[in-house]
């Protein structure tokens, strides 16, 4: 059974064309890597120009009252991390804590990855690029 792995973030710098967050993870099943400090020693930058716009689906519901009404969801659209880190719209700096990378020639931190899909539907669901995310597990 695992203790739990885990990685944070939060925003440090936003302007016209960049976000940068600091991040850091830990791994309580690894003696080395527990940060229970919690350590933000790990930097994500992200171009503004990977931020989509969700889909948006309108239905028409019809109520018991018999009138109509519509309704809108927004249903999030997938973004592809591992190429625009290849292409250089997302650098990441792995924080300290990282115990496995990705097999790719980026050798990205893999908690990294999951901060990444927080950050892209948080800012798809809320329409706001979001301050701070976590993942735990």
């Amino acid at each position: 059974m695992s203790l739990g792995i885990g990685a944070y973030a939060r925003k440090i710098l936003e302007d016209d064309n960049t976000v940068i967050y600091e991040y850091g993870n830990y791994n309580f099943n690894l003696p080395g890597y527990r940060s229970e400090e919690h350590t933000y020693d790990g930097a994500i930058t992200i171009s503004k120009e990977c931020f989509v716009e969700p889909e948006i689906h309108e239905k028409h519901k019809k109520l018991p009252s018999g009138r109509r009404k519509i309704i809108t969801k927004k249903i999030p659209v997938p973004v592809d991390y591992e190429k625009l880190i290849k292409e250089g719209f997302i650098v990441v700096d792995n924080c300290s804590y990282c115990w496995e990378l990705t097999a790719n020639e980026s050798k990205t931190d893999v908690m990294a990855l999951h901060l990444l899909y927080k950050i892209f539907h948080g800012y798809q669901m809320e329409g706001r690029i979001p301050n701070n995310v976590s993942f735990d597990s």
